[in-house]
């Protein structure tokens, strides 16, 4: 289902890195692609969009945003060994972006702002004279919520007594 991927893309450094080759021969290669899929009036953006990148320098150096269609074509261009390596990896990679999306992360959220939101949560159920239990069972759904997984025995539902009433003579509880 990698019609999912719309506008997923993956720099040309990493293809770069993928099919072995040095980035500054990469962007040529890219860059006569387009070139060719131009005069061919097919949407270069289809396969590759130009961009850039701060350098740890912090110079802007030119770059591609490649899509699956642009690893496809790349890999089409390559043969042997190297063409059979860089399939296999552009094609794990769009598959794990694929599952990234389909099974995204609970936002992060600061530990110290859970606590602080558990904290008042207390004070109101306390204030409310709710059951020791039921503010347990309110504290492990936001708990989980926010990704933290409690054990099952987090909340524990007091068993009762049975109060019966003997109502023979003399009346009274038994």
């Amino acid at each position: 289902m990698m019609g999912e991927l719309t506008g997923t893309v993956i720099t040309s450094m990493e293809v770069a890195q993928m099919v072995g080759k040095k980035h500054y021969d990469l962007l040529k290669d890219i860059r006569r692609y387009a070139e060719q899929l131009g005069e061919g009036k097919i949407s270069v953006s289809d396969f590759f969009t130009e961009s850039s990148y701060a350098t740890e320098q912090n110079k802007t150096m030119p770059c591609f945003l490649v899509t699956k269609k642009g690893c496809e074509f790349i890999a089409h261009k390559l043969t042997g060994q190297k063409g059979t390596e860089f399939t296999a990896r552009y094609i794990n990679r769009f598959h794990e972006m694929e599952r990234d999306l389909m099974n995204p992360q609970p936002a992060e959220i600061p530990v110290g702002e859970v606590a602080s939101y558990l904290k008042v949560m207390d004070r109101v159920a306390v204030r409310q004279n709710l059951a020791p239990y039921k503010i347990a069972e309110n504290f492990k759904k936001v708990s989980e919520q926010f990704g933290v997984q409690l054990t099952a025995d987090f909340v524990k539902v007091p068993e009762y007594e049975q109060l019966t009433l003997d109502f023979r003579k003399g009346g009274g509880a038994a």
